[in-house]
């Protein structure tokens, strides 16, 4: 019991942080992971959801069939829109993970301190505010890591097959772990290189997978790769910034020159003097640290150890620098291990007094990012708005008959803001995304939903078929 209090202590931690993402409602994506991992139950059908299917046929990119269409389908016939299963699911994921990291990171450096406060940052770290609150990006990175975690785990321990066939297995959840062969090859010896290439292979194969048998969707700037090297290097420091602990909403308001745009403090309230104190009180000692280091001890710098983590935070990165307009703090997951090893092995060299005060103000860093996303973050205020219109709709109408349609109309009573925001409407048709909520709800396929911003109700369409609600 004693050898695992250290994790118990860290499980404790993050469930305090964190315990608000259990009432979060699923919102958006969600909804649309339900509806196109539906099957009409048979074993045929099924098996079907592994298949690769070009973009123009679903209409989702990249082959994740493990953490996507195989686990939503398995869900929605258990639990149905119940979301308490799957927010205790994607916690469970996430302290094994932390786990995970706690005893790779021992292994590897066979130092207490170092692992505890890896998988501590690890699990705490206000990047996974969008991991365990936004989760179809959540579930899938998570349980991806999850496995690349278990495959550098057994391919240490020499147990290479086993390595290989998890590996698989983490391939089939998110691309995100494509360059673990990479960080394979830092551990392999001489001898064991050649058992690498059944790693790359597959890791190749996905890739094709991924951009020649399904696709992207022409129109979505999102998925346009971007080698401009200023802006991978934005891309970067964002994502180091994340990882560190600045919350991701900063992006939106961070204007030419590095000036920050005055709303900023209108949407942050108070949390904006606990987080830039606390970053900057951090990233001054890490700083120090590293000039102490460089000075001093530079050979530090090329111990093999350190250049592990190194090579992993620098190819981790890879399936995601290159994409710019699809940055999210989730695809941080993967290599939050290799940043917090880095930061920790440098400040370790900090006396006692300022290590100390690093971690506290780390801390209170990350924690209030938490905290303000907990408040902001758009997965987390969307569920409540999507538990609220369902709530409403389910009360005012237990059932529909076929052939219905819902009609959801302006709040007037909400302020107009500009017009690609619109009214309360167009927000309830990203919240339900669309018919596939309310679809799902009342278990019809063919029920329409109508939104005031999105057109209305359609030119004779008849009006005893209509049922309407505003959507506050």
């Amino acid at each position: 019991m004693r050898k695992f209090m250290p994790i118990i202590i860290i499980w404790i931690a993050v469930l305090l942080a964190y315990f608000p993402t259990f009432s979060a409602y699923f919102s958006g994506d969600d909804f649309f992971m339900f509806k196109i991992s539906l099957t009409n139950g048979s074993f045929g059908e099924f098996i079907k959801l592994l298949g690769i299917y070009p973009f123009e046929e679903r209409g989702i990119a990249f082959y994740r069939p493990l953490f996507r269409e195989i686990l939503h389908n398995i869900y929605f016939n258990f639990f149905g829109l119940n979301h308490i299963p799957f927010r205790i699911l994607l916690m469970g994921v996430h302290f094994i993970n932390i786990s995970l990291v706690y005893f790779l990171i021992q292994n590897i450096f066979k130092k207490r301190f170092l692992s505890f406060f890896v998988a501590l940052f690890f699990g705490i770290s206000s990047a996974n505010v969008a991991t365990l609150y936004y989760i179809p990006g959540g579930i899938e990175s998570s349980g991806a890591v999850m496995f690349a975690l278990l495959t550098i785990i057994f391919y240490k321990l020499k147990k290479y097959l086993l390595s290989l066939v998890i590996f698989l297995l983490a391939l089939s959840s998110h691309e995100i772990i494509l360059a673990t062969p990479l960080i394979l090859l830092a551990l392999s010896s001489k001898k064991a290189l050649i058992k690498l290439i059944p790693f790359f292979l597959l890791s190749a194969i996905l890739l094709y997978i991924d951009t020649a048998k399904i696709g992207f969707s022409p129109g979505e700037v999102q998925y346009k790769f971007i080698f401009n090297p200023k802006i991978i290097g934005q891309s970067f420091i964002w994502y180091l910034s994340w990882g560190f602990g600045i919350p991701e909403m900063l992006q939106d308001f961070v204007l030419p020159g590095l000036n920050l745009n005055p709303n900023l403090i209108r949407y942050w309230g108070d949390f904006f003097k606990i987080i830039f104190p606390a970053f900057f009180v951090s990233f001054a000692l890490l700083v120090t640290s590293t000039l102490y280091l460089l000075h001093k001890k530079s050979s530090v710098f090329l111990n093999k150890k350190f250049l592990f983590l190194l090579l992993w935070l620098m190819t981790g990165l890879l399936p995601i620098i290159f994409l710019p307009s699809h940055k999210s703090s989730h695809y941080l997951i993967f290599v939050l291990p290799a940043l917090w090893g880095i930061i920790f092995y440098i400040t370790n060299t900090l006396p006692k007094t300022l290590l100390f005060i690093f971690i506290i103000s780390s801390l209170f860093l990350n924690i209030a990012s938490i905290k303000l996303g907990e408040q902001t973050h758009w997965a987390a205020t969307r569920g409540k708005t999507a538990q609220k219109l369902i709530k409403e709709l389910r009360s005012t109408y237990l059932s529909l008959p076929k052939g219905a349609a819902i009609y959801f109309a302006n709040d007037p009573a909400y302020p107009y803001l500009t017009k690609e925001w619109g009214g309360t409407s167009k927000q309830a048709s990203f919240i339900l995304n669309g018919a596939d909520a309310l679809q799902l709800l009342y278990k019809d396929p063919f029920l329409q939903v109508f939104y005031e911003d999105l057109g209305g109700i359609p030119k004779g369409f008849p009006p005893d078929k209509i049922y309407s609600l505003v959507a506050r």
